[in-house]
């Protein structure tokens, strides 16, 4: 299980510097991602992704939940309101209960989740809207995605001062 570090670092300079660091420590490159203003050169350091810049996937998980829920209103709907009250089609008169929640839960989770997800794309990490004020100044954040049981030693080399590192 791997756990996202967020470090702020006040520039470039000090990102290439902390990136050598992770690097030392035996940290993959692919685990190392950054996360600038528009329009800063972050040079040969990785970009974070959209996954990690967005709310792609808090936003769909919660959308799994919300698509379940009404999912489940709809399937007790069907199962409640008498067909001659409704015009939907009859494509339930011959299932079973328990295969009418299931399908309206199943399909309602899938198809929120994703039109959440969309959505989720075009707006900014909640997670990280801490750093947001910073970033804009011209700050770097580092995420550094690590095994649980690192956490504590790369926070402690991310704690040292610069001069000892």
């Amino acid at each position: 299980m791997k756990m996202k570090l967020e470090f702020m670092l006040p520039d470039v300079n000090a990102a290439d510097q902390a990136c050598e660091q992770m690097l030392l420590a035996r940290i993959e490159n692919k685990y190392i991602h950054f996360l600038a203003k528009p329009g800063i050169n972050l040079g040969n350091l990785q970009l974070a992704s959209d996954i990690e810049k967005t709310n792609i996937m808090h936003e769909g998980e919660r959308g799994v939940l919300i698509g379940a829920g009404l999912g489940l209103l709809a399937g007790l709907y069907v199962l409640t309101v008498p067909p001659w009250l409704t015009s939907s089609p009859l494509w339930f008169t011959n299932a079973n209960w328990f295969v009418i929640l299931a399908t309206t839960t199943v399909f309602g989770a899938v198809s929120v989740a994703i039109g959440s997800a969309l959505l989720g794309v075009n707006l900014f990490n909640s997670d990280l809207d801490r750093f947001k004020g910073r970033i804009d100044k011209g700050g770097v954040l580092m995420i550094v995605s690590v095994p649980f049981y690192r956490a504590k030693e790369i926070r402690s080399i991310m704690n040292k001062p610069r001069s000892q590192a």
